[in-house]
């Protein structure tokens, strides 16, 4: 776990490990978990997260990362996009998320 943080407090954590896709190979790895408090969105925190999430991934030999996302969550997903992810057509709708349709980004590192 990564987490950023200001004189104000936490502004944000990451996650990133082992994919645990059952359809992931050994390079692959994920991006588990990425949240950024409403008033740190705009200001580089979620950013610096993802960048430091890609990094440690990178350095643990993987050599492409995902990303799960809500597919309504526009702002989240053209954060992925910007960020180099684009969807790669898997898509989950599990009961823990009340069937909310979510989809699988991924990216090269």
């Amino acid at each position: 776990m990564l987490m950023a943080e200001d004189e104000s407090g936490m502004l944000g954590f990451t996650m990133s490990g082992e994919s645990r896709d059952p359809d992931a190979t050994d390079d692959v790895g994920e991006v588990r978990t990425m949240f950024a408090v409403p008033a740190a969105w705009g200001r580089g925190a979620g950013s610096a997260l993802m960048t430091a999430a890609l990094d440690d991934l990178r350095e643990r030999g993987y050599s492409e990362a995902t990303v799960w996302s809500f597919a309504d969550n526009e702002r989240a997903n053209r954060f992925y996009e910007r960020h180099g992810f684009t969807r790669d057509g898997s898509e989950r709708a599990e009961e823990v998320w009340a069937g909310i349709l979510e989809v699988r980004y991924r990216r090269r590192l």
